[in-house]
């Protein structure tokens, strides 16, 4: 859903846009951490958040203007690498345990893209 803002598909100042990024938030972020889904997949075990959905999330923040909230989930995907640098596929909001494949490319694909937009931000006087 974050996809039609991210990749111009709807233009990031549409209310529906913003409105998009909030129902994200309430009904699949889960702490500093975004779910693909939250229903019953007949998988066993249980779904972590996925850190690509997560990195999305942050860029919507700085799309919408919201880089105070984008920095702050920035540092909190950055602690996941931990020791090792590595950043896994899914994390468990409630313990902070890597999840999925680890390390997982798509992961640090969203952390590099998400260093660049604040960059880019922090470049231009901090607006989106």
């Amino acid at each position: 859903m974050l996809a039609i803002g991210l990749f111009g598909l709807l233009d990031a100042g549409d209310p529906r846009f913003r409105a998009t990024v909030e129902a994200v938030e309430t009904w699949l972020r889960t702490g500093d951490t975004v779910y693909r889904y939250k229903h019953e997949d007949g998988l066993p075990g249980e779904e972590g958040g996925f850190n690509l959905m997560t990195s999305w999330l942050i860029d919507a923040k700085l799309l919408i203007g919201d880089v105070e909230e984008a920095e702050y989930l920035f540092g909190r995907y950055l602690d996941l690498a931990g020791q090792t640098g590595l950043i896994p596929e899914e994390v468990d909001p409630h313990n902070g345990r890597g999840l999925g494949n680890h390390p997982q490319a798509y992961s640090h694909l969203g952390l590099i893209t998400n260093a660049c937009n604040l960059a880019a931000i922090e470049a231009n006087g901090r607006e989106a």
